[in-house]
């Protein structure tokens, strides 16, 4: 049976394996650098372990399938509980963005468009079309007002000069 100290003793040793396993990277067993993931498991939720990232073969990955606990202790109580509820609202929004992605897509700079829901680009389109025919009547309204100010200030020099000759005359 072990005592106290030798249980403190062992759990502190695991402890300077895994933090020591951190810095120095634990290689798996085709010996590359183990990745650290996050187990999702009714029983191990939240609990991290060393996996093999495996190497690019052809058209897919390699591994050796290696797998150590990072975290020595499982997660127990409330801290289970609220690990689970975590993982739900995680799997929830991570449908939901899905669904969100597939409905909405913002054009890119380079001019392409991922995929928009047919709705929206026929929204798309009208708005983009009245844009268009607003920058046409700018364009002609500007063309009016120039041809307008040039007749007024044609206009108005005209008159200067009629109203000058009169006046003119009227002296003699």
């Amino acid at each position: 049976m072990m005592s106290q100290s030798d249980n403190f003793q062992s759990v502190n040793s695991q402890s300077a394996i895994s933090s020591s396993s951190t810095e120095h990277g634990v290689l798996c067993d085709c010996n590359r650098k183990a990745k650290i993931e996050r187990a999702w498991t009714r029983k191990n939720p939240g609990r991290r372990f060393f996996g093999c990232k495996g190497r690019r073969v052809r058209n897919g990955y390699e591994n050796c399938n290696f797998f150590r606990w990072f975290d020595v202790e499982k997660p127990h109580g409330w801290q289970h509980l609220a690990l689970l509820a975590a993982r739900d609202i995680i799997r929830e929004q991570k449908e939901e963005l899905a669904v969100l992605r597939n409905k909405v897509t913002i054009p890119n700079h380079e001019g392409s468009n991922m995929d928009i829901s047919n709705e929206f680009v026929e929204k798309f389109k009208e708005k983009v079309e009245e844009c268009e025919a607003l920058k046409k009547e700018v364009l002609i309204l500007g063309e009016r007002s120039a041809v307008f100010r040039n007749v007024l200030v044609a206009s108005s020099v005209g008159f200067a000069i009629i109203l000058g000759g009169m006046i003119v005359m009227s002296k003699y």
